[in-house]
């Protein structure tokens, strides 16, 4: 009798929960406050919603004339909003790029799954143990390929495990510890420095299904000289001197033997192009013994590298660094001078006013930044984690099934 209460509850929901838990409207979307940008806007609202107070009350209380004009402020307001609206579209379209690239992904690793175990001829019993090994390499591709653009470098995570067979005694030796592109340390990104990181997480208990890599399992040796990451001041400084000091003597100074001594120092490569190295080694064994057609093989490889580098491009070049903070200070300047316009006018009212309005400003200004880099571990991020279980489980089921169909064929074929 309960059970059909409740079913018929179910089945017909009251007007109030229709109204309340409506997507788009209701509770659902609301009341997110985990998936909302408040947190993060919470100083900069407090300290507005503190600064018209002073202003209310010194026009209020004290009687001194702090209005402005409010022409004054509206011809700002259309350049305000030209410059939030290109942050958050730039920003969603570094997202939804990213998003696709990744599917890209994952798709082309379907797509080299089927080719390496249906396209790919057997030899001998050994070839078959092959195709596995290298099929579980191009799924490590993908997982290397997230914690590259995470800045997560070495091979010491759990998801690795099962996919990095016997190769993985030779691979990330090469000490890679980022690319030139990822000295500039952004939250979200994976880094250190970032409050979501694995490593500071750890201690809360809330840490992603991984394990954190040691400094001794990768050193720390960057792509450019250590003369390149001092300090741009410095540098440059020291650039001009050096210069002016060749001009004088006339003799051309000695080019940065770290740069030119090829083959001297100790290689450099991230994780994701030592797999499509070893993958490339084996592609051309199986075009040498014409065990599969090589043009497919190597079309996989350059789509693979060519996703690799978008992706890259979008994680390593974020929006520039004077134009996300000229649009900061004119926000806040904006949302500044309303008070003065406003006092005369809505009185004590202009407090709660200006904290709606500090919300709706701010808040689209911090969903830009949040969305800006989509590969880290923040609420709004991609994510990855996810893309690369799915992607884990359909192929390793796929291969599972299959050669779980191949041995009843063939123990049916013995019976007969």
């Amino acid at each position: 009798m309960t059970d059909s209460i409740n079913s018929k509850d179910h089945n017909n929901p009251s007007l109030l929960k229709k109204l309340t838990y409506q997507r788009g409207w209701g509770k659902p979307d609301i009341l997110n406050c985990r998936s909302s940008v408040f947190l993060t806007i919470v100083p900069i609202l407090t300290f507005s919603t503190a600064f018209t107070a002073i202003i209310c009350t010194l026009y209020l209380i004290y009687d001194i004339n702090v209005t402005l004009p409010g022409e004054l402020v509206g011809t700002v307001t259309v350049v305000v909003g030209l410059l939030l609206a290109f942050r958050t579209n730039h920003a969603y379209d570094r997202y939804y790029e990213g998003r696709k690239l990744f599917n890209n992904l994952c798709t082309l690793a379907r797509n080299s799954t089927r080719t390496i175990w249906i396209g790919t001829s057997e030899n001998a019993k050994k070839d078959r143990e092959e195709k596995i090994t290298y099929i579980k390499l191009v799924l490590a591709f993908v997982v290397a390929t997230k914690h590259h653009l995470r800045l997560e470098f070495g091979t010491n995570y759990n998801d690795y495990v099962g996919l990095l067979p016997s190769l993985s005694k030779g691979l990330q030796r090469t000490k890679f510890d980022g690319n030139a592109g990822q000295d500039t340390v952004e939250l979200g990104s994976g880094s250190l420095e970032d409050p979501n990181h694995p490593d500071n997480l750890a201690n809360q208990g809330s840490a992603p299904d991984i394990t954190i890599h040691t400094q001794d399992a990768n050193e720390s040796t960057r792509l450019l000289p250590k003369s390149r990451n001092q300090d741009p001041v410095a540098y440059l400084r020291g650039s001009f001197k050096d210069t002016f000091r060749s001009l004088r003597s006339g003799k051309s100074q000695p080019c940065d033997s770290e740069v030119l001594s090829w083959g001297t120092q100790d290689p450099k490569m991230s994780l994701p192009l030592e797999i499509v190295f070893h993958l490339g080694v084996y592609f051309e064994q199986l075009a040498r013994e014409k065990r599969v057609e090589s043009y497919r093989l190597w079309s996989i490889l350059d789509q693979f590298i060519d996703i690799l580098g978008n992706l890259e491009r979008i994680s390593n070049t974020p929006v520039p660094l004077a134009y996300r903070v000229h649009l900061k200070q004119a926000v806040t300047l904006y949302v500044w001078l309303l008070p003065f316009t406003l006092v005369e006018l809505l009185g004590w009212l202009t407090i709660p006013v200006i904290l709606v309005i500090s919300f709706i400003l701010f808040g689209v200004e911090a969903i830009g930044s949040e969305i800006e880099d989509p590969f880290g571990y923040d609420v709004n991020d991609l994510p990855l984690d996810d893309y690369c279980k799915d992607e884990t489980v359909l192929a390793l089921g796929f291969l599972s099934n299959i050669i779980n169909i191949v041995k009843v064929t063939q123990q049916l074929k013995n019976k007969k």
